[in-house]
């Protein structure tokens, strides 16, 4: 049963993921709002499959909070999530360890490609 982290600053964002998620019936979520509070729930526990991060938020950006996160040793997928596409910008999040870059908005099946590849498995869901 896969676990996912999500980051994001934005409520909205995150009833989005969660509702695409509920696709599946074997995922289960918990939702933090900036890169300070991942780096501390990841520092108490790392019980997630896949990280989705957002890149613009307050108080610790998404590159920030990933060179973090990578620094603490922890080898979770981190799924990018962002509006920027600058080559720039993807090749710095991938350079930092960023698994995948998730363009918003994105779909259900583009969402799931990218957690197949993360998890090396399909991850059923309904369409």
């Amino acid at each position: 049963m896969p676990r996912i982290l999500i980051v994001d600053d934005t409520k909205s964002v995150h009833a989005f993921v969660r509702a695409l998620l509920s696709k599946s019936k074997t995922i289960t979520t918990e939702s933090v709002y900036d890169g300070v509070q991942a780096v501390e729930r990841l520092k108490q526990k790392n019980d997630f499959d896949i990280i989705f991060l957002d890149w613009e938020m307050p108080n610790l950006n998404g590159p920030d909070a990933l060179q973090e996160i990578k620094s603490l040793g922890i080898n979770t997928p981190v799924l990018m999530m962002t509006s920027k596409n600058a080559p720039e910008d993807i090749a710095r999040v991938l350079e930092l360890g960023a698994s995948e870059y998730l363009m918003k908005p994105f779909t259900v099946d583009i969402l799931f490609e990218k957690m197949r590849f993360d998890l090396g498995r399909a991850v059923e869901y309904a369409a």
